[in-house]
């Protein structure tokens, strides 16, 4: 069976004895076995700490506690003082890191100016060891590429290809992957279905 705890809550968030509640402890400790013993502790407790004389400080409290605060003032400015290392480092780390700050500004700078919008143009600047050969050939398939037409194609047999490409999606079942849907999963906040 579980003890009854209330009047000991009451004591530890501090209800004062003047208000309601505290009252209503005081009725609720009445009829409660448990609260009437705790409450009768509590009561001898306080009538024996009563009755007890104040203890002595010893003589050299004051001391021992201002020494501990000098001892500890002490401690941390030597914990502040940087070593003589740390001196020369921070002396000759300042140049290297303003160096690298102007040296990526400038290289920003550069990126900037660099023109990114044709890199075609750029490939053939840097490829002028290129043999003519490789060039007369490269010319006459783009010529070849350009002098040929797209054939027309009637709706007749873009009709076929689909028909013939549904036959085959089908006949061929057991060796198509299963696509996978990237798209994410949209839940609404009020959504009861969602809930677990």
């Amino acid at each position: 069976m579980k003890k009854c705890c209330i009047y000991l809550d009451a004591l530890e968030k501090g209800t004062t004895e003047d208000a309601a509640a505290w009252q209503d402890v005081l009725m609720h400790a009445s009829r409660c076995p448990d609260c009437a013993t705790d409450m009768k502790r509590r009561g001898e407790i306080l009538e024996l700490m009563a009755g007890m004389p104040e203890p002595e400080y010893p003589s050299v409290l004051h001391s021992v506690i201002m020494s501990g605060i000098s001892d500890a003032d002490a401690r941390t400015e030597q914990e502040d003082e940087p070593g003589r290392f740390a001196g020369i480092f921070e002396r000759l780390l300042q140049p290297v890191e303003l160096a690298v700050s102007l040296a990526c500004l400038v290289m920003f700078a550069f990126l900037m100016q660099v023109d990114h919008s044709s890199p075609i143009a750029s490939r053939s600047t840097r490829a002028p060891a290129i043999s003519s050969r490789q060039l007369a050939a490269r010319g006459e398939t783009r010529q070849a590429i350009s002098s040929q037409t797209l054939e027309a194609v009637s709706n007749a047999e873009v009709n076929q290809f689909l028909r013939q490409l549904e036959e085959f999606n089908r006949s061929h079942r057991e060796q198509r992957q299963p696509q996978i849907d990237y798209t994410p999963e949209l839940r609404l906040v009020n959504d009861l279905s969602n809930r677990r």
